[in-house]
Order: structure tokens, then C-alpha cells, then sequence
């Protein structure tokens, strides 16, 4: 690519001296030049910060801020307020990218001005591996299922037009933000090759929320409340096609007092 525009990467971090290193040093192997990466420190107590700007000051385009103890959705909104970029790709301070995968999703949206999130295969690695599998995108099976990984790209001029992340939310706050770009329409775009490493460990952020999820997908459904309504009154060809859907669809119908389908 010629003239690359520039990609914002944003990733926030608390206590990840463990493995932040290694995220930042695989941004730095990527077969692509014009990029920055916004570092936030959620008032770590461990070396994590100590690792970044000895990283940071070597390679001008990683930028390191500190803030005090935030929600994770205030960090990311606080990383993008930073960016300078065209695209923004959101990359966890314990997770990898292929050095690929933004060379190609910077040409999708680039080449395809209607598609509004790129994303690729995901894979597991650490105390769990194999291949991350996500239902087949559309709009009415993202509202019951999400099927797009949190490392997803994305305009920073779209994101402008949303509220951003909810500080309401304690997980899944990507899910939200793919709901409020993708509800006024536009297309999304799957890479079908395994570009995203998603690490599995015992201090993983979403692990720590299992046993709230009902209370978030409930905090889910009353923030989207206006889609919900046909789709929990008519229910979906894509319900008997992928059996996940008919499983988190029905979670969605016990929230509003509403009968499963069987």
C-alpha cells in the first residue's frame, strides 16, 4: 500500500508485566508502517508500567498514559480520545495479531467504504487452545450472540458518531459498541484466516465476569431495547439454522418474562 493511513491500536492494561511485552513486541513485527499503539495504564501495581516506557522509549509510536482505577470501557474510551488514527483496532495487553492482519484489514475498509468492522479468525493459546468459533455474522444474530471478537477494526469517524464504550458495562462492552455502529447500517467483513491470538489464563478479564454474565446481557437488552422488539416478537430462520442462536436467543425471552422457543 502505498500511502498507508494511519491505524490507532489501543490497548489498556492493569498489572500485565506477564505478557505485555510480548504484545507489544509482536505490534512491532507487523508488515505495516503507520500506526501508533496508545498504551493506558489503569493504575497498575506490579512492572507492567516499567516495561511499556522502557518499550515506549525506543519506539516513538507506542504511547504510554496513566490514569487512575477506571471501568475498562472509560480506559478504552480514554485511548481513542489520545489516537490519531484513521482505523482503530483495540489489541488486549495480553493478546497477539498476526503481522498481517492489519495490512489487510486497513485494504478492506480502504478499497470498500460501506464496511464498517473488520475482523478475522481467532485462536486460543495458553491454558486453553483451538480455534475460537463464532457463529456467521448478520445483524439479527449479533443481537443474540456476539459473533465479532473484541480485536476488530474500525473507523474512528464511525466510532464519533456513537456513544462509545458504556461505562455501564463490566464485559463485553465491544458487544455493545458493534451494535450501536452496526444499527445504522453498513457491511462487516471476516478475514477467514487465523490472524487474532487470544491468550487463555487464570487472571483472563472476561473468566473473572462468568458468573454476571445474565446481569449483563440484561444491561444489554435494555441499552439496544429498540432492536430487541422484533426480534424477540418474531423469531429467526437463523434460530433452527445455528443452534447457538436458539440458546442465547431464548436467554433473551426469559429476560423479558417471554416463553422459550422451543
Amino acid at each position: 500500500m502505498k500511502n498507508e493511513p494511519k491505524v490507532s491500536i489501543i490497548t489498556p492494561f492493569f498489572n500485565r508485566e506477564k505478557y505485555i511485552r510480548e504484545t507489544l513486541e509482536c505490534l512491532q513485527k507487523m508488515n505495516y508502517q503507520n500506526w501508533e499503539c496508545i498504551v493506558v495504564d489503569d493504575e497498575s501495581t506490579d512492572k507492567s508500567a516499567e516495561i511499556v516506557k522502557e518499550i515506549a522509549q525506543k519506539d516513538k509510536r507506542i504511547q504510554y498514559y496513566f490514569q487512575n482505577k477506571s471501568a475498562l470501557p472509560v480506559t478504552k474510551n480514554r485511548a481513542i480520545s489520545y489516537s490519531t488514527g484513521k482505523y482503530i483496532l483495540p489489541v488486549d495487553s495480553d493478546d497477539l495479531i498476526s503481522s498481517d492482519y492489519v495490512r489487510e484489514a486497513v485494504e478492506i475498509m480502504e478499497n470498500s467504504p460501506n464496511v464498517k468492522i473488520v475482523y478475522c479468525d481467532g485462536i486460543f493459546f495458553g491454558s486453553k487452545k483451538g480455534k475460537w468459533k463464532h457463529p456467521p455474522y448478520s445483524f439479527d444474530g449479533l443481537l443474540i450472540a456476539n459473533c465479532i471478537h473484541n480485536s476488530a477494526m474500525f473507523r474512528r469517524s464511525d466510532f464519533d458518531k456513537t456513544k462509545g464504550y458504556n461505562p455501564a458495562f463490566f464485559a463485553n462492552e465491544d458487544w455493545d459498541l458493534w451494535l450501536n455502529l452496526m444499527k445504522t447500517g453498513g457491511e462487516v467483513f471476516k478475514i477467514e484466516k487465523e490472524y487474532f491470538f487470544y491468550r487463555k489464563h487464570a487472571e483472563s478479564t472476561i473468566d473473572n465476569y462468568r458468573d454476571r454474565r445474565p446481569e449483563m446481557r440484561k444491561l444489554l437488552y435494555e441499552n439496544n431495547k429498540e432492536l430487541y422488539v422484533h426480534l424477540l416478537e418474531n423469531p429467526l430462520q437463523l434460530l433452527a439454522e445455528h443452534k447457538i442462536y436458539k440458546e442465547k436467543y431464548n436467554k433473551y425471552r426469559r429476560l423479558t418474562f417471554r416463553k422459550p422457543i422451543k
